[in-house]
């Protein structure tokens, strides 16, 4: 059956910042396709599948693929909003679901929502004070949040300390009709 998941974050943002959400994020995921509960999915807007990663650990930038699988789940919307010093994102993931038992832990039964639902979210935030001192590198590296941090997240400028973005709690993730 066709189910969807929409998931919402919110950060709040100092005027001293620049904050951009980046296009990609990872979602765990009960994948039918390689039968087995809590899997780690790389998702990306406009991709026609999810990448179910073999492993039960978190996909990360160098991380091995080779043994990964295209997965029945893509985003189906991607919105982000921002006024008042507030970005959100909201972000739907339509996907087929069927149910079944794990093939390494017979004991646990996927579910259209694991019990623990986890999400990492990929943004950029740079600092105005550093790009206005003239420094190249004012725009930062790609960072993440996901659910399962200690709340709240705070993002200084590595380079002066400026406070720039503020993440009062995690993620939220719905299960929607």
């Amino acid at each position: 059956m066709l189910s969807h998941v929409e998931i919402t974050a919110r950060a709040t943002v100092t005027p001293a910042a620049h904050f951009v959400w980046s296009n990609r994020l990872e979602y765990s995921h009960d994948c039918f396709v390689c039968r087995r509960v809590g899997r780690t999915v790389a998702l990306h807007p406009g991709a026609e599948s999810g990448l179910c990663h073999s492993s039960d650990g978190r996909l990360d930038e160098q991380d091995d693929v080779a043994d990964a699988h295209p997965a029945p789940i893509r985003i189906t919307g991607f919105d982000t909003t921002a006024g008042g010093g507030v970005e959100r994102l909201r972000c739907r993931l339509s996907f087929w679901w069927a149910p079944f038992f794990d093939l390494e832990r017979p004991g646990q039964r996927a579910s259209e929502l694991a019990e623990r639902p986890w999400v990492r979210l990929h943004f950029r935030v740079g600092c105005h004070v550093c790009r206005d001192a003239g420094h190249d590198d004012w725009f930062g590296p790609q960072d993440s949040v996901q659910t399962d941090q200690v709340w709240p997240v705070t993002r200084p400028c590595p380079r002066c300390g400026t406070e720039l973005v503020t993440m009062a709690g995690p993620p939220g993730i719905d299960l929607v009709g």
